[in-house]
């Protein structure tokens, strides 16, 4: 997949093109039903596909004082849009003078006059421009005049409730992954960069694969059953998410590291996904050496067992 940057100096002018525009945190199911229904139009309207998407997120430029976590990455994001079939992504990035934009400014002036839009598909509530002052009744009003076809697509629900971003983190940092995983579609996961660690888990005979994960939300602290995604492939393993009270030197960031079960690759600088699929215990700090490792064949045990089932 092709991915664009749009800022004030790009020189696109792209010519017919069918867009699904959003933040897209987490690809989750509300999201792939939208950009699906795009797709599915741009083959009747023989238009090149495209997804625009936004970074960082507004809340972190316009109001600030609000910590939202992302669920995945912005790397994440692009591998989730080409795997639904998406071929060309245009990042927009967030910023003051952006939001400055007057909304139909932004329609014709960027969605038509430089990406060639000839449909337009976001979800109902999606605002935008300056004081966010742009809203479905005016990407409609602007429809014949400017020649796209407007979608609103309203939200796709999981019960009585939609599915949302801000139902994910919350879900993600209770640790409900089962509840969270129905409305992604897919296991809650990170992914991230495998850094040099102290290599304490080598010297006990488990050796881990510290990670230096992307996404902000995080399931609780605790030990998971995990399955590791790299090179094509799938690992069982566990992963410890915390602060390691075990040793005495101890991280004021959550620490993830990952022991894969029957793996000896040296993946030091490879880039990993990993899925949580289950939380076995909580962390806790051992007495001795001797009675962590006794704890991680235990550990290890439930782990093979819950792969069996």
């Amino acid at each position: 997949m092709k991915v664009i940057s749009l800022n004030g100096s790009s020189k696109l002018h792209l010519k017919k093109t069918c867009a699904a525009i959003g933040i897209f945190d987490g690809v989750h199911r509300g999201h792939r039903y939208l950009i699906n229904q795009m797709l599915t139009t741009a083959r009747r309207l023989k238009a090149q596909p495209i997804v625009i998407t936004f970074f960082p997120h507004p809340a972190h430029v316009l109001r600030p004082d609000v910590r939202l976590g992302y669920l995945t990455s912005l790397e994440d994001r692009f591998r989730l849009f080409k795997e639904l079939g998406v071929a060309l992504c245009i990042v927009v990035p967030f910023n003051r003078s952006f939001a400055s934009i007057p909304p139909r400014g932004f329609i014709e002036d960027i969605l038509v006059k430089k990406l060639g839009v000839k449909a337009v598909f976001v979800g109902d509530d999606f605002r935008f421009g300056k004081d966010r002052g742009g809203d479905i009744a005016l990407f409609q009003k602007l429809a014949p005049e400017l020649g796209y076809e407007m979608h609103a697509v309203a939200a796709l629900k999981q019960g009585r409730d939609a599915i949302s971003s801000t139902r994910i983190r919350q879900l993600v940092g209770t640790g409900q992954l089962n509840e969270a995983a129905r409305l992604l579609g897919r296991p809650v996961s990170t992914s991230g960069t495998v850094i040099k660690g102290a290599g304490r888990g080598k010297g006990l005979g488990f050796p881990t694969a510290n990670i230096a994960y992307e996404s902000d939300i995080l399931p609780p602290q605790g030990v998971y059953v995990v399955q590791v995604l790299w090179g094509g492939q799938k690992y069982l393993g566990l992963a410890n998410i915390g602060t390691r009270p075990s040793f005495e030197t101890q991280v004021a960031k959550l620490h993830l590291e990952v022991f894969i079960l029957d793996f000896s690759r040296n993946i030091y600088g490879k880039r990993l996904e990993v899925q949580f699929l289950k939380k076995i215990r909580n962390e806790k700090k051992f007495k001795s050496s001797e009675e962590l490792v006794g704890q991680i064949r235990k550990d290890e045990a439930r782990a093979r067992q819950f792969k069996a089932k």
